[in-house]
């Protein structure tokens, strides 16, 4: 490697060849998530692995500032985490829960 090589878990790599392990998609420069020491690109990052926010049903990945709750077997992104019925915010408050939806304690 002579220039514009990539380094990845103290292993380097041309840049055409750090490719993410799903599609291929050179990573070079762009954000990615290691898997099992292997990178994926965000989008296969999160159709194979990443969990599915209970609310909205799109992944919860690791990337951003963005916090996420984990209750029983299910997960929501920080913003979702909302009372089923009147929508407010849960985040750090008491809430129950029922079938699909959770609720606070006023409902």
């Amino acid at each position: 490697i002579t220039s514009g090589g990539v380094t990845y878990h103290d292993q380097p790599w041309h840049k055409e060849c750090f490719v993410c392990a799903g599609c291929k998609t050179q990573l070079s420069g762009q954000r990615f998530i290691s898997k099992d020491e292997y990178p994926y690109c965000v989008d296969c990052f999160s159709k194979f692995y990443a969990k599915k926010c209970a609310a909205c049903k799109k992944p919860i990945t690791a990337l951003g500032v963005s916090k996420y709750i984990s209750f029983e077997e299910r997960q929501w992104h920080g913003e979702c985490f909302n009372c089923s019925k009147c929508s407010v915010s849960l985040v750090g408050q008491e809430f129950l829960t029922r079938q699909d939806g959770i609720l606070c304690h006023k409902c």
